[in-house]
């Protein structure tokens, strides 16, 4: 069993709202990755971003065990960061010819812009969860930040190998 959150610890109530925070976020993101998903035009964007989606599912889970684990309700904060990234996914839909390779270099810009938010706010909640001593909440934390960067891998060898030269081709 972890430290329970010490209402009067800023810290600790810090780390609570970011988590929120997070749990909205990936919330929110099983609605953006699916519209992304259909509109790429790449198998392998598409593959890319189905398995972020599952991914994504799983973490989910990760954060209700967290918060469990903290003897918090799993609630949700409105991250206004991914609201604004998936208004961005969806212009790049509305902007770009559809079936294109430029379409799917955008929408893998989008989809790392989403990625890096993650990759930041699962590394911070890391530190902090570190510093508080949540052993077992780093641990899920950290594995979650690792599939974070293993998509964003992912996504920038298909757009170096593959994506951005067929764009540039267009």
């Amino acid at each position: 069993m972890e430290k329970s959150i010490e209402k009067n610890s800023g810290l600790a109530a810090l780390f609570l709202d970011e988590l929120k925070e997070l749990y909205g976020a990936e919330q929110h993101q099983t609605m953006i990755l699916p519209l992304l998903k259909k509109a790429a035009s790449s198998l392998q964007l598409q593959s890319v971003l189905a398995n972020h989606l599952d991914h994504t599912r799983d973490q989910i889970t990760r954060l209700e065990e967290i918060f469990t684990i903290l003897g918090e309700a799993s609630q949700t904060r409105q991250s206004e960061a991914i609201l604004s990234i998936g208004h961005e996914g969806e212009q790049v839909i509305s902007e770009t010819e559809k079936g294109t390779a430029t379409r799917d270099a955008g929408l893998i810009l989008a989809a790392q812009k989403l990625e890096h938010y993650e990759i930041s706010a699962y590394g911070s909640l890391a530190q902090l969860a570190r510093t508080l001593e949540y052993d077992e909440v780093l641990d899920l934390l950290e594995t979650t930040l690792f599939e974070e960067k293993e998509t964003d891998d992912l996504l920038t060898s298909l757009a170096e190998n593959y994506i951005n030269t067929a764009a540039s081709r267009e």
